[in-house]
């Protein structure tokens, strides 16, 4: 006998409510989707969408947080043993398709703190992969220099529009100059 709303555990429904608002957010954007067309999609009303999430921007940031744990897991597994910049660079190689709703993580950080948290831990992320691959280093440089470059080369990539070229192809060329060894490097002036 299938189950009636009510008996669905808390948890569960808002799963249902993200990957609904996962799918509508990938297909229509932020700005095109609204808390009506998430319930709508879910099969709640909207007033209990508002139950699992305060707002639109805590499903965002929800959905955002989702995507990139599970981009992060399914990662690991496949990358199992590679080095932290190979890892990075397949990473955000493959998550291009988000491309749109970073953009949108921008336009929504400066009205709401869980869409600034949620990038926040995106780009923390990005900074971990980086310091592991500069304390792979025999000699280092500045790692969190280096991390911030990486970052600020990445958010910038993505500002821009149509990007100069993929975020991944450029993170791959800072890195693999930064972290040559010193004595190839020293023989270029």
């Amino acid at each position: 006998m299938p189950r009636n709303r009510q008996q669905i555990p808390r948890d569960e429904r808002a799963g249902e409510v993200l990957a609904a608002a996962t799918d509508l957010f990938l297909k229509q954007g932020y700005a095109g989707t609204t808390i009506a067309d998430i319930s709508s999609a879910t099969g709640v009303a909207r007033a209990n969408v508002y139950w699992y999430f305060p707002s639109k921007d805590d499903v965002f940031a929800a959905v955002m947080d989702r995507m990139l744990t599970r981009e992060v897991r399914q990662l690991e597994h496949e990358l199992q043993g590679l080095d932290p910049l190979s890892v990075l660079v397949r990473g955000l190689a493959e998550m291009r398709t988000f491309r749109g709703l970073h953009q949108a993580m921008h336009e929504r950080i400066p009205h709401s703190r869980a869409v600034r948290e949620a990038h926040d831990r995106f780009l923390d992320w990005i900074r971990h992969l980086v310091e592991a691959a500069v304390d792979r280093q025999g000699e280092r440089p500045d790692r969190e220099m280096v991390a911030d470059a990486a970052v600020a080369l990445f958010e910038g990539t993505n500002a821009l529009e149509p990007a100069p070229r993929p975020a991944h192809e450029m993170i791959r060329w800072l890195l693999t100059t930064v972290l040559e060894p010193q004595s190839s490097g020293a023989n270029r002036d």
